[in-house]
Formats: C-alpha cells, sequence, structure tokens
C-alpha cells in the first residue's frame, strides 16, 4: 500500500499508487500532498508555502563549507560536500576573522611582475572569499592585488574592505562617485597599476593555487600574446565540462582540485581565439600602449569591452589565447535580469558597428571548437582521479546492437566483482570513437565522445598514457572503414600495451565480418583468392565498401596485431579452427561466454490456435536471416500454409516491412533478456527458428531458447552445431537450404512439433 520509490534525483513516497511525499535533491525542494505544502532550500533560506502562498522564509546558519576546509588545507568528507554543495559546485563564503591572519600581504612592491586588478562594488561573500583566495593562492607568485571599489552601496563590505587594507593585506581605492564598471577598470590602468602588465580578476571569481605562475609563463615565452584567459565552469567559451554555457552543478572533484589536474594534463597547452573573456583576463601593458585600453565610450556598462580590445589586438599583429592548465571558478549572474539583457544587446550591437566581422569569427571558431582538446583532456584526467590507484581495463569493442552488449555486461560485472574499473572504449561510424566510464554512473563527461581517429592519434596516446591501464580487453573494430581499422591494429601492435583479444568475427579475414559473398551468400570458409574476388565486384553498398582491403594485406596487419596480443580467445572451437586456417600459428584458447540466463522454469506450450507459431528472435540483421524469415512468410501467404511468423525483436527497415506485409508480427526492441523471455512466454511458440546465415561465434539469441526449452531449428554451421551437437530436439537444416524457403516451409509442416516438445523436456 506504501511504495517508497529512490532514483539519483528523487524520493517519492506512493500511497495506493499516488504521490504523497516527493524530494527533489536538486534543487532541495520537498513537496506533500502533490504541492499542497512546498518546503524549498536553498544555501542561506528555508521557505514554506501553503497552497503556493509563502507562509515562511527563514535564513539559515552558514555550516563549515568546503572553501573553508580547502583553506585549511583540509580534505573534505563525502558527507561535507554533500552537505555544502547539494545544490551549486562552490558556494563561496566570507573567511572566518582568524583565515584574514594566515595570509600574505600582495601590495604592490619594487618586484611586483603584474597588477591584479579587483574591482568590486557589491556581494559581500563573493568578494572577501574572491580577495581572500586571491592572497591564499599567491605564494611566492610576483603580483599585488589592486582593490577597487567603484563606490559600492553595502557599507557592510565598504567597511570590512578599509580594515583589510589597513591591514596592509592589499592595495585599495574607493572611487568618491561611481564612475561605472570599464572606467573604473580603465582609471585602475592608467593611474593605479605603475605601467606593469594587468589582470582583470572579477570579484566573483577564485584562484587557486599556481595560478599566476602557470598564466605568465606563457606571456613570457611570446611577446606577441596580448590577452590570455583560463579555462572556467562559467565562461562562454572557455567552460568546462560543457563549453558556452553556465557549469553550476556539482562534479566528483572540488574546483581547486580540478586546477590541478588541469595544471597537469594541459600543462603548456593553449589555444588561439577570437577573443578572452572578462572573468580572469591577463592584459599586456605593450598592448594597451600601442592600442589603448578597454573602450569605455562604447561599452559604458561593460558587456563586450574585452571582446573589442581583443579585436583590436588582433587587429595590431596580437593574439589571444586560451589556456588549458589553469582553471578558475567563477560565479557569474545569479539572475538574468531586463537590464541585463538590455546591457547585453548595447554591447552586442557596438560589437557589430566596430568589428562588423566579429560574429563570423565567432561562428566559425564555434562550430570547429578547438577548445574541445582542453575539454576532453580535463575529461580524461578526471578518470584517471576517479580510478586512483584502483586496477583499470579498458574494453574496446563495437557500438553495434546485438550479443555483445550482453558479452560487455558479463565482462564487466567479472572484472568489477574483482574491484577492477572498467572503461568502456567504443568505435563507430567509420573512423570515430567513444568513452565511457561505465561504472561512474552520473559521471559527467561530455567531450569523449564522437572523437575522431584521423591525424596522428595524439588523444588516444594521452588517454592511455594517462590512465596506464593493467589490460586492453580488445573485442572488435567493427564499424570502422578499413583505413582506420588497420590504423587501430598497428597502434596497439606498437603501444605496448598489454591487451588480449576476443573473437566475436572474422574481421581478421575478410572485410566481410560474416565471411558472407557480397551477396549475402554463405560458402563456407572462402579461400583468400576468393576473398580479393569479392573485393573486386563494382556495385557494392557502402558499408560493404568502407571494409574493402586486399586479403593478403589485412592477413599482414593482423598478424602483426596478434604477435603482440598477451592472450587470444574463441569462444568456441569452430571459430577458432576457422581462424587457424589463415593464422595456423596462434594459440587460441576456447572459453565459451557464460550463459547469462541462468537456471529459469522451461515455457509452457499453449496450442490456442490451429496454426504453427514460430518465433525468431533479437535484432535480425541480412546476416542474421532476415531475408529467410521474410521469404517465409511470403511463402506461407502464398500457399495458405498453416504457420504463423512472429519476430520478437526487430530487423532493417527494408525486411521488416516485407515482413510486417505478409504476416509477421513483429514485437519491437527488447530491453534485456528477461524482457524477451517474457515475451516468448507470452506468445508461447511452438518453434523458434534462428536464421542465422554466417558461422556464429557464440550466440546469445540460442542461449534464450536454450533455456526456455523450446524446440528450435537452426542452421548447420558454426557455434550454433557446437553448442547443440547432443540436443535432440534442436534441430539442424543443411546450409543447402538457405536459398530454398520452399523446402524450409515443408520441412516445417512436416514436423512431429508434439515428439520434440517430449524431448526438450528430458
Amino acid at each position: 500500500m506504501i511504495k517508497r520509490i529512490q532514483s539519483p534525483k528523487a524520493i517519492r513516497v506512493k500511497f495506493l499508487g499516488i504521490t504523497i511525499y516527493k524530494r527533489v535533491f536538486y534543487p532541495n525542494k520537498q513537496t506533500f500532498l502533490k504541492k499542497v505544502l512546498v518546503i524549498k532550500r536553498n544555501e542561506t533560506h528555508k521557505t514554506i508555502s501553503l497552497f503556493g502562498i509563502r507562509i515562511s522564509s527563514k535564513r539559515l546558519p552558514i555550516k563549515k563549507n568546503i572553501i573553508s576546509l580547502v583553506n585549511e588545507n583540509k580534505i573534505p568528507s563525502e558527507q561535507d560536500v554533500v552537505e555544502s554543495f547539494h545544490s551549486l559546485w562552490f558556494t563561496p563564503v566570507a573567511p572566518l576573522e582568524q583565515d584574514w591572519d594566515q595570509v600574505d600581504s600582495a601590495i604592490f612592491t619594487s618586484t611586483t611582475r603584474c597588477v591584479v586588478i579587483l574591482p568590486v562594488y557589491k556581494g559581500f561573500d563573493e568578494t572577501l572569499c574572491s580577495i581572500y583566495q586571491a592572497l591564499k593562492s599567491r605564494g611566492c607568485d610576483q603580483y599585488s592585488l589592486l582593490v577597487i571599489n567603484d563606490s559600492g552601496p553595502d557599507e557592510k563590505l565598504n567597511k570590512k574592505l578599509e580594515e583589510l587594507s589597513e591591514k596592509g593585506l592589499f592595495d585599495y581605492h574607493f572611487n568618491k562617485e561611481n564612475l561605472g564598471f570599464v572606467k573604473t577598470i580603465n582609471f585602475a590602468i592608467a593611474n593605479l597599476s605603475h605601467n606593469l602588465d594587468v589582470i582583470l580578476l572579477n570579484s566573483d571569481a577564485f584562484v587557486f593555487d599556481g595560478w599566476f605562475d602557470r598564466m605568465i609563463q606563457y606571456a613570457d615565452q611570446d611577446e606577441s600574446i596580448a590577452t590570455i584567459t583560463p579555462m572556467s565552469n562559467n565562461a562562454t567559451i572557455c567552460s568546462y565540462p560543457f563549453t558556452c554555457q553556465d557549469n553550476k552543478e556539482n562534479l566528483e572533484i572540488l574546483p581547486n582540485e580540478l586546477d590541478k589536474l588541469a595544471s597537469n594534463i594541459n600543462k603548456g597547452v593553449y589555444i588561439e581565439v577570437p577573443t578572452g573573456v572578462g572573468f580572469c583576463f591577463y592584459m599586456r601593458r605593450t598592448a594597451i600602449e600601442k592600442i589603448g585600453a578597454l573602450d569605455d565610450i562604447q561599452f559604458k556598462v561593460g558587456y563586450g569591452e574585452e571582446n573589442d580590445f581583443c579585436m583590436r589586438a588582433i587587429h595590431a599583429g596580437f593574439k589571444n589565447i586560451v589556456i588549458g592548465d589553469v582553471f578558475v571558478f567563477h560565479v557569474g549572474s545569479v539572475s538574468f535580469s531586463a537590464i541585463k539583457a538590455e546591457n547585453m544587446k548595447k554591447g552586442e550591437n557596438a560589437l557589430k558597428l566596430k568589428h562588423p566581422n566579429y560574429l563570423n569569427l565567432i561562428h566559425h571558431f564555434l562550430n570547429v571548437d578547438p577548445m574541445s582538446i582542453l575539454r576532453r583532456n580535463l575529461d580524461i584526467a578526471r578518470i584517471k582521479n576517479k580510478i586512483g590507484n584502483r586496477k583499470c581495463i579498458v574494453i574496446l569493442s563495437h557500438a553495434w546492437d546485438g550479443g555483445i552488449n550482453t558479452y560487455l555486461e558479463q565482462v564487466i560485472k567479472h572484472y568489477s566483482s574483482e574491484d577492477i574499473c572498467c572503461i568502456l572504449l567504443k568505435v563507430h561510424d567509420k573512423n570515430r570513437y567513444s568513452i565511457y566510464a561505465n561504472e561512474y554512473g552520473q559521471f559527467i563527461l561530455p567531450n569523449i565522445k564522437n572523437l575522431s581517429l584521423a591525424c596522428d592519434l595524439s588523444f588516444l596516446k594521452l588517454f592511455f598514457n594517462t590512465l596506464q591501464p593493467d589490460l586492453v580487453h580488445i573485442n572488435s573494430f567493427a564499424g570502422l572503414d578499413w583505413y582506420h581499422h588497420q590504423k587501430l591494429l598497428s597502434f596497439f601492435s606498437q603501444s605496448g600495451l598489454k591487451y588480449k583479444f576476443i573473437i566475436h568475427d572474422y574481421a581478421c579475414m575478410s572485410h566481410d565480418y560474416k565471411l558472407l559473398s557480397p551477396e549475402y551468400l554463405y560458402e563456407g570458409i572462402p579461400s583468400l583468392d576468393k576473398r580479393n574476388l569479392w573485393a573486386n565486384v563494382n556495385k557494392i553498398s557502402d558499408d560493404y565498401a568502407m571494409n574493402l582491403t586486399d586479403a593478403c594485406e589485412r592477413k599482414k596487419v593482423y598478424t602483426q596485431f596478434f604477435n603482440s596480443c598477451c592472450k587470444i580467445e574463441a569462444p568456441s572451437y569452430r571459430t577458432r579452427d576457422i581462424i587457424l586456417t589463415d593464422f595456423p600459428n596462434l594459440d587460441i584458447d576456447v572459453v565459451p561466454h557464460l550463459n547469462t540466463i541462468g537456471d529459469i522454469l522451461p515455457a509452457e506450450r499453449k496450442k490456442d490456435t490451429g496454426m504453427i507459431k514460430i518465433a525468431s528472435i533479437g535484432a535480425l540483421s541480412v546476416e542474421k536471416g532476415s531475408q529467410i524469415l521474410s521469404t517465409l512468410a511470403i511463402d506461407a501467404k502464398n500457399r495458405n500454409l498453416n504457420l504463423s511468423y512472429y519476430l520478437v525483436g526487430f530487423s532493417n527497415s527494408g525486411d521488416q516491412h516485407v515482413m510486417k506485409t505478409n504476416g509477421v508480427t513483429v514485437t519491437g526492441k527488447y530491453e534485456n533478456d528477461n524482457e524477451c523471455i517474457n515475451k516468448l512466454r507470452e506468445i508461447s511458440p511452438d518453434l523458434i527458428l534462428l536464421p542465422s546465415i554466417w558461422e556464429e561465434t557464440f550466440s546469445y539469441t540460442l542461449s534464450i531458447a536454450l533455456s526456455l526449452k523450446i524446440p528450435t531449428i537452426i542452421f548447420d554451421i558454426g557455434a550454433q552445431t557446437e553448442r547443440t551437437k547432443d540436443i535432440s530436439w534442436v534441430l539442424k537444416l543443411d546450409p543447402l537450404l538457405m536459398n530454398n524457403p520452399r523446402a524450409i516451409s515443408d520441412f516445417i509442416s512436416g514436423l512431429d512439433i508434439n515428439y520434440l516438445w517430449k524431448q526438450s523436456r528430458k
């Protein structure tokens, strides 16, 4: 009657099917009786509403948050993270009084290399936290901190800034009248920065240890650099993990930890950009002297002034860069007001007027997205950080549907039971691959999908060098064109990585992985000459053509690949024997796949119609027998046979259309084996037909049929035959019948099905 349901996002309590209580973790909200009573919490307040009317709003006491723990060089527990950052990744809080006593002065001296200008107006917690981080993270770096207050309205903040400046912690200037953001910056550049390079740092941006030293190295090494911008969570083109959006949701690590990862994985790596972003913005003095400071006429209230400066710098022969080895956290605007929207529009119009090509430059830059290099490197660094010192295995496979997914689940479950991390690398779409940190669920890794194998494979090398996996478990390169297929084979042959290979198909022998002719005809084990003949036909599909290569060349490349394998496995003896015809010297272990079905109740036969019900299973491609099934259905319809066909699964659109128009019931894709089994029990077929026309290496659909003990028909080839050699109720058809559907129909019609069911129950 009462049911509690929990997901990663929410908890629900249902009574008689009605949700009486719901708690959403992000944002933190509880609802009672379909929002009759609603309780919302954020970092500062708890609000209670009844029937949509707010009846209470209470300010919450500020707990010891993560930034305080970081400031004290303590490692926060998972509970600390949950309590302090449940809805936001980083919540700035003003430091405690004793915290200020722990930081050194950052006033200007004769050794100052650069002036960090931090303009303030309001925002007590954000501003003080930003100043504190700039002081704490300074170390031995040669920058001074200039805090310039544009006649801010927060008297509490103004008083605190005056107090801290009197302690000599930073240089401080208070505008007697409000100048506006851009004029305030220009005043500081012209009058308070001692003709040095400057870095503009927003009062809601937070830097971490070593940030300045890493940033200034780029300026020291290349005098043509006018501006430098680091990466951030909220900085348009510099944003991570998602570009051009505000990333405030939790990651699994803190911002200062992400900065450390960036300092290693992206060391010395930068991207030249059409514009920097003003939250943390280095400006070279020689560039300022040549092109002038910010334009405070066209961009009085901000929004576009740094873009304009960057464009003018480009015109003067300078360049702007974004660096990958510094990460700065940026809170950004909490709300998007009408005034802000209007100011942004004014800034955009001013940019269009001064730089008519600006939008084109940005458009092309975003389309190419060279910043993805920095982001994907950080994704990999986070995977390695998550793995830590645990053993790690990279599992490489294709991205097609079918039995491979069942196999992968099996393998991952096995490795995970031994506390081994599994990272999945899937190849797909002729020259693409994607990486998944499979066991981490909501682990956000948006930048390592749909990567290209073109060029020098530098990122793939970085991936393996960073992870240092204990083993690479390779299943298949299916889906790649031959150029990139052999490129990966050569990569592994020369990599020095420990890898093993599982033979799931015959890609090492033929461009057709199923060893079928271009006309989808089974011809046993074709010779090298026959396979080369197949490659010379004129009219073939693009999918077939992408794998075309001389069979001898394929054999040579795979021989090198096999020679560096630590282990080679085949799931059946027949598969091993076929491979040995081309590679007689290989040591191949036969390791059958595990039975994933387990012990289940056999199916019950329900004779509810006078028709013989025949079911096929799975994703039926041509190789899996889709055209066999469709022609059998045509024959049954044309001759009015007592045969009724079902497909528990799906097929390609063309063959599936033929099936449906000729009476085949197609149930559609099933999510797992249990769903397939339940559908078969519901249909209660008299027979199962697995019409695969290639020498399967295992066949998980056969496992389902055998577990249910439903009399089954297969062709007498491959692992299908090997696995059922002692089973009397599995019928094996001569492969010659593949092209004779009438003969198959007559064979089925003449079966003693009652006898077969009796045999299956012995």
